[in-house]
């Protein structure tokens, strides 16, 4: 008898990324319109172009839900070498924007950074489930695979992009934890990145002004920055209630890029605080899903892939959400599902094909195995259920 559910994907984590997605756009016309208007003469410029990143991000989704996870496994090593000559490209190529970041393929630009956080989870799944069933996890094996995950977070943040680098880091910790290393070797992994973390700022000077302004503005020696400050104000004014869909001000030249690094401001400012933790309970109803899809996942690779994408949404999410609040050093990344950017946005509605596809293959818990198994044992001694 066969205990497994293939039939339905998981309708739950699919209706909370769907409402995360209306939400998006939404705040993206109200935070993009007024400058559309005065920059191109177009009011909707920017949610054309974002309305097109969420279709084609559905798309995506539908078409890597139907497609069964296990493929990814031995394609893990050409998607991984493709992303690394990407970042290796972007590097070679011209700035765009004061940095190295994105590529212009077929008129469109996209972050090869953003999609090799995917790369990483299934670099990390293929690695630990195969040395778990081989029992061959140890600590060699360990800095190795760690070291060629710094060289890959290490040219991300040469682009430079401390903020995308952050929560690659982040994800290749929660891989760690998630496979069962020990916290002692964890702490030893910390400690190798000190050193590096002095290097990266010697690199950048402004990197580390950033961080002195940051513990600065911690301590009251140093002012806020300029957007950090305008971000407070938006949630300030907000209050409760919120001032109204598209009565904020702070978009309107106020604020540095409120439609992406930050629109979780203007959103609390239209919105209120109800509005934040209305959109953070949504945010939590996909983290549920994505906890139980991998709980429930058929082996440990699955279980692998749902504990890491899951992980990149809320890193993703408290990386962004400190920031605007000045709990974190300013850096340029979009909120999920929420924020324009394509690359961001594309990358994540992938995460969640995975999902809904290992959903797909999901096994009954333990406890409902045994209910079912006395329920037909039940009927079968001619009982009545």
């Amino acid at each position: 008898m066969d205990y497994r559910e293939k039939k339905n994907e998981d309708k739950i984590l699919l209706s909370a990324v769907i409402i995360l997605l209306i939400i998006g756009v939404l705040m993206v016309y109200s935070a993009s319109s007024f400058r559309g208007a005065e920059r191109y003469n177009d009011s909707m410029c920017f949610i054309k172009a974002h309305f097109l990143n969420v279709l084609i991000g559905l798309f995506f989704l539908v078409i890597i839900s139907r497609i069964d996870y296990h493929i990814f496994r031995w394609m893990t090593p050409i998607i991984f070498f493709i992303l690394t000559v990407m970042l290796i490209v972007v590097l070679l190529g011209s700035e765009f924007h004061g940095s190295k970041r994105s590529i212009l393929f077929l008129g469109r630009r996209f972050q090869p950074s953003e999609f090799m956080k995917i790369g990483l989870i299934f670099y990390f799944s293929a690695i630990f489930s195969r040395d778990m069933e081989l029992n061959e996890l140890n600590k060699n094996n360990l800095m190795v695979h760690y070291m060629m995950a710094l060289i890959v977070i290490g040219l991300v943040f040469l682009e430079p992009d401390l903020g995308t680098s952050i929560v690659m880091f982040f994800i290749v910790i929660a891989m760690f934890y998630t496979a069962g290393v020990k916290l002692r070797e964890i702490g030893k992994m910390l400690a190798v990145l000190i050193p590096l973390i002095a290097v990266g700022l010697f690199m950048f000077p402004y990197q580390k002004q950033r961080l002195i302004n940051f513990f600065g503005s911690l301590t009251g020696s140093h002012t806020l920055d300029y957007q950090v400050k305008q971000s407070i104000i938006g949630f300030a004014s907000g209050g409760i209630t919120g001032t109204g869909y598209g009565a904020g001000k702070q978009k309107l030249f106020f604020l540095p890029e409120p439609f992406s690094d930050f629109i979780l401001s203007c959103f609390g400012e239209e919105m209120g605080f109800i509005g934040v933790v209305f959109l953070f309970g949504i945010l939590l109803i996909v983290l549920w899903r994505g906890i139980r899809i991998a709980l429930r996942a058929p082996d440990r690779y699955g279980f692998m892939i749902a504990s890491g994408i899951t992980s990149m949404i809320l890193i993703n999410a408290l990386v962004n959400a400190g920031v605007v609040v000045n709990l974190l050093p300013t850096t340029g990344l979009p909120f999920p599902f929420i924020s324009y950017g394509g690359s961001s946005l594309l990358a994540h509605l992938i995460g969640v094909g995975i999902l809904l596809n290992i959903s797909r293959h999901s096994v009954v818990p333990y406890k409902e195995f045994t209910r079912i198994r006395g329920t037909l044992l039940y009927r079968q001694e001619g009982g009545v259920s």
